[in-house]
């Protein structure tokens, strides 16, 4: 462009003329590109968030005879990301269709005024063949740059997306000044909590308990009445929105989350395993474990018999969920898993529903086993399983409207 000018400037003024249209055709079509790029990859999300639903949801897509249905989800969806697709690429190609035909113009310009200067023997003809061969060389980065907006756009759409969520601040965190949690004894106070994962739709309303170090709490009650959503503030999964929940008299919340949770250790309804070997599985509760505490806590949670039956012991790689085994062994791999953790606190939740009876008698044998000497929390159903509780709290629309032994709520039904 220098050398444009020093040629001749009213020339290289003619050039440069198509440069503010060229800016204003880029600005408004990258951001059309960058914003169907966008578009595009929610719709991929939505893609292989729907693809991993249904492979692991096959038994019931099976059974319900919805592959249809689905089939006909997925296509959409596919659709939907090709016209998106598609469409940015159609503006990329108008960009450089836009770019060319401003340098054919800029360059016919520049010909027509050039050809009138040489005939009036202001420039000579060497004089204009140069200025066009620098014309051409000046135009040649804009032709390349029309070609790379679209994957610069497309670029920024993604990089847009991984920022947004490295980017996201957790609602629950270690709050300024936590400390590692000590050795906990494993006395429990829920203070006045009250939690609702809604603004103005309550869950847990001024809930009031204590739970001494050692002691069984069962929780019973009607299903919605808060019980699991009481277990997940006790792991620190949410954080009350009223009141306090202190464990050995100190906040959860001044404490670590990784040092909280170590502390902590649970066996759900549906357990999940990894598509790991069953060792893996086990040691997963404690990191770093040795051979010798993985088969321990398989022999306290009576898994080791079944394991050692397996095809390759304590390496056979479980399918997907521990599809590969029954409930009650998966469940059993699962207490092993708590187990290994030793931890002082122990939280069931209906982990012996849906087991027939013998898989029912060893699980819970290896249940009672894992919470001999912890505090432990239970979410039941079943009556007859809280009886051994040393205190019941029976759960309702986020109220306690019943506690005590199994003796003093029999005594208070019968008054």
């Amino acid at each position: 462009l220098g050398l444009m000018f020093w040629l001749n400037t009213e020339l290289a003024l003619i050039s440069i003329v198509i440069l503010p249209i060229f800016l204003f055709s880029s600005v408004s079509i990258t951001k059309r590109i960058q914003k169907l790029a966008r578009q595009k990859r929610k719709s991929e999300g939505a893609i292989a968030s729907l693809a991993v639903e249904t492979m692991s949801a096959i038994k019931v897509v099976k059974a319900l005879s919805l592959e249809g249905m689905l089939e006909n989800s997925f296509t959409t969806q596919n659709e939907k990301s090709l016209q998106e697709g598609l469409k940015s690429e159609q503006l990329s190609a108008g960009l450089q269709r836009t770019a060319q035909l401003l340098v054919s113009v800029a360059t016919a310009l520049v010909l027509w005024r050039g050809v009138q200067l040489v005939m009036q023997q202001i420039i000579t003809v060497g004089d204009l063949l140069v200025f066009i061969s620098y014309l051409k060389t000046a135009f040649k980065p804009t032709r390349q740059l029309a070609k790379q907006v679209s994957q610069i756009a497309k670029a920024t759409a993604s990089g847009e997306r991984v920022i947004e969520l490295l980017d996201t601040v957790p609602d629950i965190r270690d709050s300024r000044g936590a400390i590692e949690a000590p050795s906990f004894k494993g006395k429990v106070r829920f203070k006045n909590v009250s939690f609702g994962y809604q603004e103005g739709k309550g869950i847990l309303s001024h809930l009031s308990f204590e739970a001494e170090s050692g002691q069984k709490v069962a929780l019973v009650g009607p299903s919605g009445g808060g019980k699991s959503t009481l277990v997940s503030l006790l792991l620190r999964l949410y954080d009350p929105l009223e009141g306090q929940i202190l464990i050995d008299g100190h906040d959860l919340r001044e404490y670590k989350l990784a040092s909280l949770r170590r502390q902590i250790t649970i066996v759900l309804q549906d357990s999940v395993l990894f598509g790991v070997s069953v060792r893996d599985n086990i040691a997963y509760g404690l990191l770093g474990a040795t051979e010798r505490q993985i088969i321990a806590a398989a022999k306290l949670a009576n898994a080791h018999e079944f394991i050692m039956r397996l095809p390759e012991g304590y390496d056979t790689i479980l399918g997907e969920r521990g599809s590969t085994l029954s409930g009650g062994q998966k469940q059993r791999i699962a207490i092993a898993r708590a187990a290994i953790r030793k931890a002082p606190i122990v939280i069931l939740d209906e982990p012996t529903v849906g087991l027939d009876n013998e898989s029912e008698r060893s699980v819970t044998e290896a249940l009672d086993r894992l919470t001999e000497e912890s505090t432990t929390f239970l979410i039941t159903h079943d009556l007859r399983t809280a009886t051994t509780a040393d205190q019941i709290l029976y759960i309702e629309k986020g109220e306690i409207v019943e506690r005590g032994t199994h003796q003093e709520l029999m005594r208070l039904q019968a008054k």
